[in-house]
């Protein structure tokens, strides 16, 4: 079996002391072919390279800037990260989108701003986007302020088989759906093994197997059985389990498809 870890954090601090184990035997070891890692800030971007060229055609970068640091992004960044995404290596634009619990750090107007203008970049580059969305509570208006920007800003002429992916995917199938019928998938990680998440599940089921990539977000979300232990793209297989037994099919079946879903939208092969 081959797996593949779409959306990680490998250059956080929380991996300083074992970050090569990690990606010369212990991730090769459980079956992983690859890892994407995601530069969500200006400061981000360069190390998100940095660790995909010392990783040739292991580690991939996706360059954007999260909605958390919305306040601090600057209008001249744009140029620099424009630049940046003309590396081959860089495979997205992301993960970029609207958080609505971080509205103090990173005003509503201020979110939407960039979020267009990383809308307008990724139409320009012709890269696929990562997106992130995270409501408040259970309002789910940011997924309508989303998709809404999308419709308006985002041509979706990315040049691989996917325009994006929704990230972490924890909503209902309302919300799915927007996603799907944009052409997206859905990005399913240690969340839809939380036993409070069934509506995740159902969701996911709804959508089906051929609309799924998997990810860890590590270090953040470890899965069911690891909660409160440091996350890492060796727990790949284990949320493929999981999401195979729901669903209903063989994880041999299931690492096949999101594994070329993910290459397929990355234009990796």
């Amino acid at each position: 079996m081959e797996f593949i870890d779409s959306h990680a954090h490998l250059n956080d601090p929380a991996f300083d002391q074992d970050r090569d184990l990690l990606l010369t035997y212990t991730l090769p070891k459980a079956s992983l072919s690859a890892s994407i890692e995601i530069g969500c800030s200006p400061e981000e971007w360069q190390p998100a390279l940095e660790l995909a060229k010392k990783y040739p055609s292991f580690v991939y970068a996706v360059l954007g800037v999260h909605p958390e640091y919305a306040s601090a992004y600057q209008a001249e960044q744009a140029v620099q990260l424009q630049a940046l995404l003309k590396n081959p290596l860089a495979v997205a634009v992301g993960e970029i989108g609207l958080d609505y619990t971080c509205l103090e750090q990173s005003p509503k107007e201020q979110q939407l701003s960039i979020f267009t203008t990383m809308l307008l970049l990724a139409n320009q580059t012709c890269k696929p986007i990562v997106l992130h969305i995270r409501r408040q509570g259970e309002d789910y208006q940011v997924y309508e302020d989303c998709f809404t920007l999308l419709k308006h800003h985002f041509k979706a002429n990315s040049q691989t088989a996917y325009p994006g992916v929704l990230h972490c995917f924890c909503a209902r199938y309302e919300e799915a759906k927007k996603a799907l019928d944009q052409g997206f998938l859905l990005g399913i990680n240690g969340c839809f093994t939380y036993k409070k998440n069934e509506y995740i599940r159902e969701a996911v089921k709804k959508a089906g197997l051929d609309k799924i990539i998997l990810e860890t977000d590590c270090p953040y979300l470890s899965p069911q059985g690891k909660r409160g232990q440091r996350n890492d793209p060796s727990n790949i297989p284990l949320i493929a389990q999981w999401t195979a037994d729901y669903l209903g099919v063989s994880v041999e079946k299931l690492a096949e498809i999101t594994t070329q879903n993910t290459k397929k939208l990355y234009g990796i092969f």
